[in-house]
């Protein structure tokens, strides 16, 4: 049997505001049965938003740039939270959840992992 390398379902939803005319290339998803799914998304989503633009200031303060130099270039960016949803019925112990794979953004931010298996490589390895 072939392993399925991406065996999740995404939830992607957009946090702040786009630019007039920017593209939207993430609808939101909604899955059923979560009746406060928006008003979650919306209170995490923008926690974890406003930490990225913190961590983009103490980058820029910490290589001796102006404080907003990185976190200006952020504003009206496609930031994204996007839950994963995971069917262990069907996709038991030793699955691949997230299999080898790229961010789309500047900097990628997550909640605590209450698994191992998040590993960041850097261009040398």
């Amino acid at each position: 049997m072939t392993p399925i390398y991406d065996a999740k379902w995404r939830f992607f939803w957009k946090i702040g505001e786009r630019p007039e005319g920017a593209p939207d290339d993430f609808p939101p998803v909604c899955p059923a049965g979560f009746a406060d799914w928006t008003q979650k998304m919306n209170k995490w989503g923008y926690k974890l938003n406003n930490a990225t633009f913190t961590c983009a200031q103490m980058a820029a303060i910490g290589l001796g740039l102006p404080k907003d130099t990185f976190s200006d270039r952020m504003k009206g960016g496609a930031h994204l939270l996007a839950p994963t949803g995971s069917d262990l019925k069907k996709n038991g112990v030793g699955s691949i959840f997230a299999g080898w794979h790229y961010d789309i953004s500047f900097m990628t931010i997550h909640g605590k992992s209450r698994y191992p298996g998040l590993n960041l490589w850097t261009r040398d390895w």
